[in-house]
C-alpha cells in the first residue's frame, strides 16, 4: 500500500499552472452568510461568484473597487478619541446656505 502525506495526498491530483485557487471558508458569520446570500440572489449569481466580487472589492483588487460615500461611516462608532469635532464639522458640512443658490 502506498501512504502519501495529507497535504500531499490534497493537492495530487490539482493543477499546479492554474491561475486560480481554491480555498474552503469555515466559521463564516450568520450576517456575513446572509448578505452574501441576499446579494447572489439580487445580483442573479453563484454564491461562489458573491463571494469571490466582496472579497476582491474588500482587497481593493476587483473590477469595481470599494468607494466610501461618507466621512461618516469611517469614524468609529465607539471610541477612546473624541469624535464629537468631527461631528460638529461634518454637521455644519450639511447645512445648505440659501444665499449661495441664487
Amino acid at each position: 500500500m502506498f501512504v502519501m502525506p495529507t497535504i500531499t495526498a490534497y493537492n495530487a491530483c490539482m493543477p499546479r499552472n492554474n491561475k486560480t485557487s481554491q480555498y474552503t471558508i469555515r466559521d463564516v458569520p450568520q450576517a456575513t452568510d446572509h448578505r452574501l446570500r441576499e446579494t447572489a440572489a439580487l445580483e442573479d449569481i453563484s454564491l461562489n461568484q458573491a463571494t469571490l466580487r466582496a472579497i476582491q472589492r474588500g482587497l481593493g483588487t476587483g473590477e469595481q473597487p470599494l468607494k466610501y460615500r461618507s466621512v461618516r461611516d469611517l469614524l468609529p462608532s465607539t471610541t477612546a478619541v473624541d469624535t464629537s469635532g468631527w461631528a460638529t464639522v461634518l454637521s455644519e458640512m450639511d447645512r445648505v446656505n440659501p444665499e449661495e443658490w441664487k
